[in-house]
């Protein structure tokens, strides 16, 4: 099975401008946040690695080598949508829509957007262990 490798690295605390906010205020609050994605992942059986690292630097998720932006960076995110009438289901909204990232701070990356970095390092990570059991095959 493919390994997703997740390293936060982090320098210092998030701070963001004056009457903004960040949906993930420090970086013990990110760090729960990436772990409790990790244990979904792990009962999920996904082949899961995490470590939180401090350096010099942007805070940052890099997720089997690539930041988190790099990894989004091409995709189409779809909204969920729902069935039938809008007015028999009214929507609740209780954060920011999920394409509202202040890119400045990866604290800010939505639910929506985190699940999406991680879904596509695996996808692109079981297609190229897929690859390599081909080309292994061929050989053979």
């Amino acid at each position: 099975m493919a390994q997703v490798d997740i390293v936060y690295y982090h320098s210092g605390e998030p701070v963001p401008p004056a009457g903004t906010e960040i949906r993930r205020k420090s970086i013990k609050e990110m760090e729960e946040y990436m772990e409790h994605l990790v244990m979904e992942m792990k009962f999920a059986g996904v082949s899961t690695k995490f470590e939180s690292v401090q350096r010099d630097g942007k805070n940052d998720v890099v997720v089997n080598g690539r930041t988190a932006a790099q990894i989004l960076d091409g995709l189409e995110i779809r909204k969920p949508e729902l069935q039938g009438d809008a007015e028999v289901y009214p929507i609740i909204k209780f954060e920011r829509a999920p394409e509202d990232w202040n890119t400045d701070f990866i604290e800010d990356i939505s639910d929506i957007l985190m699940k999406n970095v991680l879904s596509k390092a695996f996808a692109d990570s079981e297609k190229l262990r897929i690859k390599e059991l081909r080309t292994q095959m061929d050989q053979e």
